[in-house]
């Protein structure tokens, strides 16, 4: 049986012949699974999309949408990507089997169908898919600690999704990476969850904090990273991004006093974010400053040693280019989402 306890897995089979689809849907439903078939790709798909399975067994050359259609359309839908799909085909040219998993198949088997390989091909796929989605549902919590602790402050609510638009967009701009722009969106969603650990009374503190409060302050870096660290699936650059958002170029920032090259491009981006918003916007402990004092504060720091100087220019381009310098502009980002700073 493929569930030891709970509800059976569900699985949708497409396929055009009648004497394969009920061998397929009648080896599955033996195996303990749920099972939905379709005769063709355009039902199939309507259905999938919406309900979806937790895996998928299609032929290759189904009338309507053919299987490599079906392949890209789910591995491009960001509700669907992960839900595995095994083409099922006839042809036996390695093309074909090039074809499907460049199309995104995650598994390939040609007929006669084996009944046996059938039913270990999916179990396995089932157990990565249940392994993905206790990964995705353990990062889950960690973004809804996030945007609990922003929750905690009225100052400081959306700052966040904020930081993480300024640092991709800032991204794309200076031309990194699609990996690169998606690890420093995430890091800039994610930046400051190590905040869970410091009291609301330093947080929210109107004045001045003493030295022994930024000290504590100072641990949220690394008690976000230690939070994050366990989730693979951030990968490095993310985790650079949250441990090392507070360092600065000449070594004197915190908590690992990094300084030039030690200090990655993505991470110096996610720096330059996180400043911005800080100053743009108002805090416990101080008021909103204008754009131009902003810009204008942020080059002085640059020259001072502490931001990349090409990076902050490259930002300040970037953002009268998408005219996020309008207060009104950047209050549109809402919905889509070193003076004792914090």
């Amino acid at each position: 049986m493929p569930e030891a306890a709970g509800e059976p897995s569900r699985v949708f089979v497409i396929e055009d012949d009648a004497t394969s689809r009920r061998l397929l849907t009648d080896l599955l439903t033996r195996e303990g699974y749920r099972v939905d078939a379709a005769s063709d790709g355009e039902q199939g798909w309507g259905a999938i999309s919406a309900s979806p399975p937790d895996c998928v067994l299609c032929d290759l050359n189904v009338p309507g949408l053919d299987g490599l259609e079906i392949c890209r359309r789910l591995k491009a839908d960001e509700a669907l990507r992960l839900v595995p799909i095994i083409v099922v085909t006839g042809q036996t040219e390695l093309q074909s089997k090039i074809e499907a998993l460049d199309a995104g198949a995650d598994d390939y088997l040609t007929k006669p169908i084996n009944v046996h390989e059938v039913a270990a091909r999916v179990r396995s796929l089932l157990r990565l898919r249940r392994l993905t989605q206790a990964l995705e549902s353990a990062q889950n919590v960690v973004f809804a600690l996030a945007t609990a602790i922003e929750h905690k402050d009225d100052y400081t609510e959306g700052h966040g999704e904020r930081v993480a638009i300024y640092a991709r967009s800032l991204a794309e701009h200076a031309g990194l990476s699609e990996a690169e722009i998606h690890a420093v969106h995430t890091g800039g969603i994610l930046h400051d969850v190590g905040k869970i650990g410091c009291p609301d009374a330093i947080l929210n503190k109107p004045g001045p904090l003493t030295p022994e409060e930024f000290e504590i302050i100072k641990r949220h870096p690394l008690d976000g990273w230690e939070i994050c660290r366990h989730l693979k699936s951030l990968g490095n650059t993310s985790l650079c991004c949250i441990r090392n958002h507070h360092e600065k170029l000449d070594g004197s920032g915190y908590p690992d006093g990094l300084s030039q090259e030690a200090i990655p491009r993505t991470t110096r981006v996610m720096s330059i974010a996180d400043v911005f918003d800080a100053l743009a916007t108002a805090r416990a402990y101080k008021p909103a400053f204008p754009t131009d004092t902003c810009f204008r504060i942020l080059r002085e720091e640059a020259q001072r040693g502490w931001w990349d100087g090409d990076l902050v220019e490259a930002f300040v381009e970037m953002m009268r280019q998408r005219e996020l310098d309008h207060p009104v502009n950047r209050a549109k980002l809402e919905p889509i989402l070193h003076r004792d700073r914090r």
